[in-house]
């Protein structure tokens, strides 16, 4: 009895289903607009060529549809940058409106974290999300040193506006003085004169006033000064000369 050789068992192809079709798409998508070749993808994932070239199709991200995109993300990014820098501007010269008219002073790290909040919210008003993040990136660090400074009763801030308060009083007695002194100087020469028999001297000759540009200038470098000015320093340095000429006094 003659036996006949035993076929083997026919394979049969596995079929994936619908969920594995698109668990591996996206897989596909997410990796090609990441930079992977498609050579690399069919071999990794095992996708049949046809099945990979009409994915790429319908999603669009074949190499001519990335630079595609690409290329136009840096056309929009080239016209809405100007747009940004517009914005930013105009944040800063409102926000530097705004700050002629605190009556106190702002530090210089102060000031760049409230400048950055100023332009946050102008930038988002306008839909400019990623410009704005930016700026909050930018001081993020600066910022939570600040809020870890002025936590609690904020006394630090208090001590610092008290001593631009001192300096200022203390410029403007300065000044008082030097005008009466003046006074006294010019009210001796002119008894002087009287005594020895001489005439008065011609009064000064009349200034022309000031142009609205230049009255402005003036103000303007006046700020300029103040916002720059640091306090502590100032009242550190008037306190050692007060030591001083008390030690000179007799």
């Amino acid at each position: 009895m003659t036996t006949r050789p035993q076929k083997p068992p026919k394979q049969t192809r596995h079929r994936r289903t619908r969920a594995e079709l698109d668990a591996l798409r996206t897989l596909a998508r997410a990796a090609a607009l990441g930079g992977e070749s498609l050579a690399s993808l069919r071999a990794r994932l095992q996708i049949p060529e046809v099945t990979l070239t009409r994915w790429t199709r319908l999603d669009g991200y074949r190499q001519i549809d990335i630079k595609a995109r690409e290329e136009a993300d840096a056309a929009a990014r080239g016209e809405g940058a100007d747009a940004v820098e517009a914005i930013r501007q105009q944040a800063d010269e409102l926000w530097q409106m705004c700050e002629e008219m605190q009556d106190r002073p702002t530090t210089g790290a102060r000031r760049q974290v409230d400048l950055a909040r100023a332009r946050t919210l102008a930038l988002a008003e306008a839909g400019h999300l990623d410009a704005a993040e930016e700026e909050i990136a930018a001081v993020r660090r600066l910022a939570r040193i600040l809020s870890f400074s002025r936590a609690g009763t904020g006394e630090m801030e208090k001590f610092q506006n008290q001593a631009a308060i001192i300096v200022r009083q203390k410029g403007i007695e300065r000044s008082l003085a030097a005008i009466q002194r003046m006074i006294e100087e010019d009210e001796a020469e002119a008894g002087a004169r009287e005594a020895a028999g001489l005439p008065p001297l011609p009064p000064p000759p009349e200034l022309e006033p000031w142009s609205k540009e230049l009255v402005d200038a003036f103000y303007e470098c006046l700020r300029e000064k103040d916002r720059n000015r640091d306090y502590w320093a100032e009242l550190v340095e008037l306190r050692r000369r007060e030591r001083e000429e008390e030690g000179k006094e007799p």
